[in-house]
């Protein structure tokens, strides 16, 4: 073995494993979590409306998905947020040709409400033909590729762009 590798082991075991991260990965926790965002992320959250407002929240496991929400063949970002003054979550739709939009975190979003703090899972449905859900009538063929939002066990809907807005539809109770 490596008298150098046995050095280096030795070391780290002497020291705490807090100390032992800082020497591996210097920064902080949350400079490691930032460094996961792609650039797209960290540029919007440099602007407004997500500079003062919103902050990456890293407590759902993808913190952030991708997809062509809008059908403009472009692909966006959808990252889960939290509300910088009162911590309710959401998520911000970025997309490719620029602009913004938050669901939940404050704005109401079909039954989801302004708090999505009961999701758990979440995905990007491929855009196409939707089968029948919990509502009445199904949506029309989506535009663009939707968000399906889910707590487990629980319920579900998708979050789609019907070419002005983002809708909410409930697939399951």
């Amino acid at each position: 073995m490596n008298k150098n590798w046995i050095l280096t082991l030795a070391f780290a075991m002497a020291n705490s494993s807090s100390s032992m991260a800082q020497s591996v990965y210097p920064g902080s926790p949350q400079s490691l979590q930032d460094a996961s965002l792609p650039p797209t992320i960290r540029v919007a959250f440099r602007m407004k409306p997500l500079k003062d407002a919103y902050t990456p929240d890293f407590g759902i496991n993808p913190f952030y998905v991708q997809g062509d929400f809008d059908g403009d063949k472009r692909l966006d970002v959808a990252v889960f947020i939290a509300e910088r003054t009162n911590k309710r979550k959401g998520i911000a739709v970025i997309h490719a040709s620029g602009p913004v939009s938050v669901l939940g975190a404050g704005k109401v979003v079909g039954n989801g409400g302004d708090n999505f703090d009961w999701l758990d899972a979440w995905y990007v449905m491929p855009k196409g033909k939707v089968g029948q859900g919990a509502e009445e009538g199904a949506p029309s063929k989506l535009k663009g590729d939707a968000l399906h939002v889910e707590k487990v066990g629980s319920a579900s809907a998708f979050i789609f762009w019907d070419g002005g807005v983002y809708q909410w539809y409930q697939q399951g109770d």
